[in-house]
């Protein structure tokens, strides 16, 4: 019997090593894509999701802790399977190169099965990164952008930073096609700049499960469009 007993629990520690393993394969820290402390990092965060984009398996994209720049960059799906945004460092907007107009610092477009989590911070740099918003048009948009098409089971948690527009937070979805089981938790974005009294959360088309602390409140005005 004590042989049994053994031989089960030799192979119970193998197949949790396994999944440990698989786990870890699963990972792509930006670290190992050429990614340094308090330097540019978007190449390498590029890479690392395009890596598990096309993974067959779901994936995780580790921000380790530390300060990292980042310039404007677009996440563009569809992906294989689902893709976690794990960011637990701090991300600083570039004030060097000027952001593209009618766009946003970070976006992610068509990506179903989307995680956006870790606790790290965004930091947006106000109007050092954007100019003065009253004078620039983009500067209407948002730092973090969801996809402005369909999406589905897409979460946003544990986020805080500083937004450098007033509008904080967008989810924009198609009026022919909603956007289906998002949930936003624990966000903390504060505006810094002065055009506005403080930032706004804009919606359209979608209805998501909401938690925990919100600033600015979820949802609480619609989205706009840029003239």
């Amino acid at each position: 019997m004590g042989k049994l007993n053994m031989a089960s629990m030799l192979l119970m520690l193998l197949f949790v090593s396994s999944i440990a393993k698989a786990q870890v394969e699963n990972v792509f820290d930006i670290t190992s894509y050429g990614g340094k402390l308090d330097q540019d990092i978007t190449l390498a965060l590029l890479d690392a999701f395009g890596d598990a984009c096309e993974s067959p398996t779901p994936s995780t994209i580790l921000i380790p802790k530390g300060t990292f720049l980042l310039g404007q960059v677009s996440f563009d799906g569809p992906c294989r399977k689902g893709v976690e945004f794990q960011v637990q460092g701090t991300l600083i907007a570039k004030t060097d190169e000027k952001m593209e107009e009618d766009s946003s610092w970070v976006a992610f477009q068509h990506i179903d099965h989307l995680r956006l989590s870790g606790g790290g911070t965004f930091d947006g740099q106000g109007p050092k990164a954007w100019g003065t918003c009253g004078k620039n048009s983009y500067c209407k948009n948002l730092p973090i952008l969801p996809s402005q098409v369909k999406i589905n089971d897409v979460s946003f948690k544990n986020i805080r930073g500083t937004s450098a527009t007033p509008v904080a937070v967008k989810l924009a979805c198609s009026s022919g096609f909603p956007c289906q089981g998002v949930e936003i938790a624990d966000i903390d974005l504060t505006y810094t700049g002065k055009e506005a009294a403080a930032a706004v959360s804009q919606c359209s088309n979608v209805e998501p499960n909401i938690s925990g602390k919100m600033n600015p409140p979820a949802c609480s005005s619609p989205v706009t469009t840029t003239p």
